[in-house]
């Protein structure tokens, strides 16, 4: 599984740990660090092995998870953002799904949002889509949010879809997620298996970005163009994604 960070020194090692106390073991923790400044290395190299520890120059975040599945020595990947949490039976969870499931190749989940002190605020439910096409028409319409740090993905899926793209430093994951789906199904695991916590450094996604041209390209190798939009959406329209506040 592979960790990226950049200067999140006080958060990683929750991060590690959260990934540590897996009820699943056959795992590694792949830490790709895309230039800190802080005193993240020094936090990191206490654990040692099973983790272990690429520095590189800075790049963002794109470059430095496809560093981390380049890297990757197993089967599947997994994704853990440097201030999130993984729930201790996550990939148990996910990989028993995959057992009974062989044709399955990529998985997300519920999560929960939490504050810095890990107080759970907020429970985000998302679609389990009926189909492939649902799942296409749910990512582009934006009906449907996944989180990076509750995906669990075939490695070879990225032979077919291709790597996050470095050129985008905003929207990169939905872009992934788009070009995934183009190929395959993805299942949703419906419990929360992560925690998205919010604090003050959080990156911030709000705004266009690069959505417009994410969007027309997957338009474009989906061979939608608008009428289709307005096809599916009489066919999918009244599925939302649904979130549970405490």
């Amino acid at each position: 599984m592979i960790i990226p960070t950049y200067n999140r020194g006080k958060f990683i090692t929750n991060a590690i740990e959260s990934v540590l106390r897996q009820t699943y073991r056959d795992l590694e923790i792949v830490i790709i660090d895309d230039g800190s400044t802080d005193d993240t290395r020094s936090r990191v190299a206490p654990y040692g092995s099973p983790v272990r520890y690429i520095y590189q120059q800075n790049q963002g975040v794109s470059e430095a998870r496809n560093n981390g599945i380049k890297q990757a020595r197993g089967k599947y990947i997994a994704f853990l953002d440097s201030d999130d949490l993984f729930l201790p039976h996550k990939l148990e969870e996910q990989m028993n799904y995959i057992k009974n499931h062989p044709e399955c190749k990529f998985l997300y989940s519920w999560y929960y949002k939490t504050n810095a002190k890990g107080e759970i605020k907020l429970l985000r439910k998302n679609v389990a889509c009926r189909n492939q096409e649902h799942l296409q028409y749910c990512l582009i319409t934006r009906r449907l949010g996944i989180r990076t740090s509750t995906v669990l993905i075939h490695k070879e899926c990225f032979e077919k879809a291709g790597l996050f793209n470095r050129n985008y430093w905003r929207s990169q994951d939905w872009d992934m997620w788009l070009r995934l789906a183009a190929y395959y199904s993805g299942a949703c695991i419906k419990k929360p298996l992560a925690k998205y916590v919010l604090h003050d450094s959080n990156v911030s996604y709000v705004g266009g970005g690069f959505r417009n041209e994410i969007k027309k390209a997957a338009l474009k190798l989906y061979g939608w163009d608008q009428g289709k939009l307005e096809e599916l959406g009489k066919k999918y329209g009244a599925d939302r994604d649904r979130k549970k506040t405490y």
